[in-house]
């Protein structure tokens, strides 16, 4: 007896994951994003960006399209188009532009706007036991505007390839699943704005590559509804980039981007909507 009861879970569960229906489906949620970015030259810090209590975390809205095709016995597709932006304050500490002083004689505040919108293709197969795997590929466009001073405006952007594995749970109730995405940059620059002295300088990145972790957690309310909850972790590198000649109090220097790393943390809550 305990045996068939097993084996009925068993078909249960699955017929519930083969049972998902071509359509779309859009999700829109909140999110709230902390920030710390460290900046480098010969491993000796230069300066930071860093969310802190004071500043608190950049806040932002994220839109998704999702359409799904069911192929049979258990395989579906799923082409994914995305988009958000968040702005907000990080504590900036280090110092000012050429001064020999080193990390921590100036601290400040950044004013931040980041946008990341990407389409990618997924493939998805149901396992067992309520689990599938899903493996893709995408592309993406990032871009992180940078205000230290009403002077100083940097604008990183680059284009991304994007590919991407994961699983999932799923029972009648919720689904819980874990992505695992490398984001590896196309012609990663950093632009500085023109000030008084300066038109815009562009300098050349020598990477822009980022690790991202998701655990999206999912409750069914009903057939049309579901209620997420999503947290993402980002590593993100980029390499020491290029030189520009710059104009600083009417004298002609040499300006780079130094080497970084970033932590960056995502909360998401929101709403799908299926149709």
């Amino acid at each position: 007896m305990k045996k068939n009861l097993i084996i009925l879970a068993m078909v249960f569960m699955s017929s519930i994951l083969s049972a998902k229906e071509s359509g779309l489906s859009l999700s829109v949620a909140f999110i709230g994003m902390s920030m710390d970015y460290r900046e480098y030259d010969n491993n000796i810090i230069l300066d930071s960006e860093i969310s802190t209590p004071k500043t608190g975390v950049m806040r932002g809205a994220d839109l998704g399209l999702t359409y799904t095709e069911v192929l049979g016995n258990g395989i579906y597709t799923q082409i994914n188009g995305y988009f958000n932006l968040l702005s907000g304050e990080t504590e900036y500490v280090g110092s000012l532009l050429d001064s020999s002083q080193g990390y921590g004689s100036y601290v400040g505040v950044t004013k931040n706007i980041l946008f990341d919108t990407g389409v990618d293709y997924q493939f998805i197969s149901v396992l067992s036991h309520g689990y599938s795997l899903n493996f893709g590929i995408g592309t993406g466009y990032r871009a992180w505007r940078r205000e230290l001073s009403p002077s100083q405006v940097e604008v990183y952007k680059w284009l991304s390839i994007r590919p991407q594995v994961g699983t999932t749970y799923s029972s009648p109730i919720f689904s819980l699943g874990v992505n695992l995405e490398y984001q590896y940059g196309i012609h990663p620059e950093m632009a500085i704005l023109a000030n008084s002295e300066n038109s815009d300088i562009t300098v050349n990145l020598g990477s822009a590559d980022i690790i991202q972790l998701s655990i999206p957690f999912k409750i069914r309310l009903d057939k049309s509804l579901d209620l997420f909850f999503e947290y993402i972790y980002e590593y993100q590198t980029i390499e020491k980039s290029d030189t520009a000649p710059y104009i600083l109090g009417g004298v002609e220097k040499t300006i780079y981007e130094p080497a970084s790393t970033a932590h960056n943390s995502y909360v998401k809550l929101g709403v799908v909507f299926k149709f």
